[in-house]
């Protein structure tokens, strides 16, 4: 009866490595080995291997899905020289010398695409995301978006993390995102909302590339077929799909966090120190410019480093058993502080530029949040242990509960059918490979456990472990297909053996495809049911109308003051559009603040203003802005070299510079780190009304600073009596004397309907389906809108 065999990686003896990847069932025209010493089985091993090999001298240019002739563009060099693999064999274990390592041919070897195919299909999905999917957490905007707006053109809100008080966001890590967004402003004369996707689908390529690299890593040193199921995951889940184009330091922790599992996949070696430094370097870019509790996800690398010794195919000689660990321990030392200097020197510089002080961003996270006691992460919200579960469940559905199983599937794989585990372990020259899988399982866990012991969590806290959710449940529905496969070897003949393998192999693909079936459905519901903001706040750059505009989008009219002098003063001609200062334009937001996508949906000239709401906690501010018609501060002068002479310091005087942003290092009085309301933040008719007297005026007059308004209406639900009117959140929408509605968007209603249900609004489910499912109920819908005040 065939048996499933997993192949070794065989290193040629110039040191390069011909990999055979093989799981699942072996060729039928390999011979059956009957030797019965260790030496002979590993001799007609290689022998028939050698002639398979022979049999299948793929062309560079043949047209069979093979790349650079290399079938299926996999590996690097297939013919082997086998005479090293020999000796290897002779003095292995009988674990590792046994006929299951029979390596099969390559006419079963399975199609799997090359990293250009796979980055062109991740890309064009993630293009469509950065298009269409929606901002899912109100940090993303204030904390990133604004920030780099204000670098970019003068304006933005400021968050008290920016407050060089606490100084817990890194300027660098804006600078990062803010030069590709200029270089494609410049290149493309885009105007801010093109700069905001530009950037989005940017972000996408650079995700897709990160995903491409996992896979083929996957592929070429893991197993093919399971390279596949991790391409398929990565593509169709609703989870990558909503992380990939986020601008938020845990989306930048997933980018790194997959390139340094791509090299923590590769074999551990004692020559080469190359596979330390970049998996060290990729988790110490991720946690010092990122988010520095992504590091986590290298504990397991480090582990691994000290526990696996691997004996290289070189011509070098063998390290002495007792002396390694201590060599790679101290190769993992010199590359943290090799990539210590490297990463965290110049975002040192870089923040010290701008808030004018020394400080270290990444220390102050850690700080604020493992050490901030009564003021520490907790104040901003709490959520129950079994929050990642849900949203784990809601992004991956089944891939999840796959992933959580990984660890238990493979106890069960090794201690029952060992010999079906994929094929890695043969060339660590390791007996066990228990240890080696679990290294590989286990950053996902420990950055499942860290934070789900946390009573502080968000969605965005496990998009660092996206990417390997679905290497977890691949490998996990890879196992299951292998015991499966040998449940039923045991009841069944042997002529339908070949047929049930087939199947078996089959509901892989349909467990991936009913998983992507339902990661669809949750990624049309998010835009049917809650796309409406970004929609609305599109057509609020072309609706809003800026009188008096002077400046050119992208301009800065501090550099322009600049540059006039005081012998020149700006004509005071009426009729000259240039001498009149633009007039700031109010788009103004109340309890939907939290969906306000950025100053780069609305047009240069608008601002947007925040009106007194249910919500009691801390909403920013703006950043301090240089007035159009200020000049830089002048600089003393100093004596100069030359006896009785002085010269004047150089300013460093381009647009993004520490000067002609002040925002950066000036502290705002308003702000705190307790969460706490700050009424100066609020639009208001008359600052000189008590907040209560604020409060009623805002509830029965049109708000005179604000000439737009954006605002979610619940048409569909009953309407209250006058007396129970709510004062602080009115209906502005349903005052057609002070308001006109410009632009609406259906925003699902999830109080009231079928709305209420939560399959219903977290699925996209056919109506029918819906009805029958809520008892007859339908869907209900807001109106989303933006509105014009009718005195202007």
């Amino acid at each position: 009866m065939p048996s499933s065999a997993s192949g070794p990686n065989l290193r040629n003896k110039n040191g390069t490595l011909a990999k055979d990847h093989l799981s699942g069932t072996t060729s039928t025209t390999t011979s059956t080995i009957e030797a019965s010493s260790k030496s002979n089985t590993a001799t007609t091993t290689a022998t028939a291997t050698d002639t398979n090999l022979k049999k299948r001298n793929v062309s560079t240019t043949n047209g069979n899905g093979h790349a650079n002739g290399k079938p299926n563009g996999i590996l690097s060099e297939r013919k082997a020289t086998l005479s090293g693999y020999d000796d290897e064999m002779n003095s292995s274990s009988d674990s590792i010398a046994e006929p299951r390592f029979a390596m099969r041919g390559l006419e079963n070897w399975p199609y799997c695409p090359s990293f250009s195919v796979a980055f062109k299909a991740l890309f064009l999905v993630r293009a469509l995301g950065a298009t269409y999917s929606n901002i899912s957490d109100c940090d993303e905007v204030f904390n990133f978006w604004e920030p780099m707006h204000y670098l970019q053109y003068g304006t933005g809100l400021e968050t008290w993390e920016y407050s060089p008080l606490y100084a817990i966001r890194s300027w660098a890590y804006i600078l990062v995102h803010a030069f590709p967004a200029e270089i494609a402003r410049l290149a493309m004369s885009a105007n801010r909302l093109q700069v905001f996707f530009i950037l989005r689908i940017i972000l996408g390529a650079i995700s897709a590339h990160c995903e491409a690299t996992l896979y083929r890593a996957v592929v070429e040193e893991v197993d093919p077929r399971i390279g596949r199921y991790l391409l398929l995951a990565l593509l169709s889940s609703a989870g990558t799909w909503i992380a990939s184009n986020a601008f938020l330091p845990s989306t930048f922790a997933m980018y790194t966090t997959m390139l340094f599992f791509s090299q923590m996949l590769q074999t551990p070696g004692q020559h080469s120190g190359k596979r330390t430094f970049w998996a060290v370097f990729w988790v110490g870019l991720g946690g010092l410019l990122g988010w520095p509790f992504s590091a986590a996800v290298g504990l397991p690398f480090a582990i691994e480093e000290l526990l696996i010794h691997s004996r290289d195919h070189s011509k070098k000689k063998t390290v002495r058993f007792r002396d390694w660990r201590m060599m790679r321990l101290v190769r993992l030392v010199t590359s943290a502080a090799v990539v210590l200097g490297l990463v965290l020197i110049p975002i040192i510089i870089v923040d010290h530029y701008y808030y004018k002080k020394f400080v270290v961003v990444p220390l102050n996270i850690v700080l604020y949040n493992v050490f901030g006691g009564d003021v520490g992460p907790d104040i901003f919200g709490t959520e129950p242990w079994w929050f990642y579960i849900l949203n784990g469940l809601l992004n991956f559905n089944i891939l999840f509960l796959a992933a959580l199983l990984s660890f238990p599937a493979l106890l069960i794989t090794y201690f029952t059918i060992p010999d079906v585990l994929p094929n890695p372990t043969f060339s660590l020259g390791i007996k066990d490979p228990l240890m080696w899988f679990t290294l590989k399982l286990s950053p996902f866990y420990v950055w499942f456990a860290i934070f789900t012991a946390q009573p502080h969590k968000e969605e965005r806290f496990l998009f660092v472990v996206y990417p390997l959710i679905c290497f977890n449940a691949v490998l996990t529905l890879f196992m299951g297909q292998k015991i499966v496969q040998r449940v039923f070897d045991k009841f069944i003949t042997r002529s339908k053996t070949s047929t049930i393998h087939k199947y078996a192999g089959g509901l892989v693909w349909v467990i991936l495809i009913a998983s992507a079936a339902v990661s669809l459905s949750r990624i049309i519901a998010l835009h049917e049911h809650y796309n409406a903001p970004i929609e609305v706040y599109r057509k609020t750059f072309d609706l809003v109308k800026i009188p008096n505009h002077i400046n050119i989008e992208g301009s800065d009219p501090t550099v322009i003051s600049a540059s006039s002098t005081p012998s020149s003063p700006p004509s005071t001609d009426s009729s000259s559009s240039v001498s009149a200062p633009p007039e700031i334009v109010r788009v103004c937001v109340g309890k939907e603040w939290y969906r306000f996508p950025s100053h780069y949906f609305l047009p240069e000239g608008a601002r947007l203003g925040l009106i007194k709401s249910h919500f009691d906690g801390l909403l920013p501010g703006e950043f301090k802005e240089s007035l159009g018609d200020e000049e830089l501060p002048p600089m003393p002068m100093k004596p100069s070299a030359a006896k009785g002479k002085e010269h004047q310091p150089m300013r460093i005087d381009w647009r993004w510079s520490a000067e002609r942003r002040p925002g950066t290092s000036f502290v705002p009085l308003q702000m705190n780190n307790e969460n706490k309301e700050v009424q100066e933040h609020y639009i208001t008719n008359d600052t000189r009304l008590t907040p209560s007297k604020q409060l009623l005026s805002l509830s029965k007059t049109p708000l005179d600073q604000c000439q737009y308004l954006i605002d979610l209406d619940y048409s569909g639900r009953e309407t209250e009596d006058e007396s129970n009117q709510d004062l602080i959140e009115p209906r502005y929408l349903q005052d057609k004397e002070h308001w006109e509605k410009l632009y609406c968007k259906k925003f699902l209603d999830t109080q009231v309907g079928a709305g209420r249900n939560r399959w219903v609004r977290a699925f996209w489910i056919p109506n029918n389906v819906v009805v029958a499912l809520t008892r007859g109920q339908t869907k209900v819908w807001g109106d989303y809108c933006l509105a014009r005040r009718k005195s202007i």
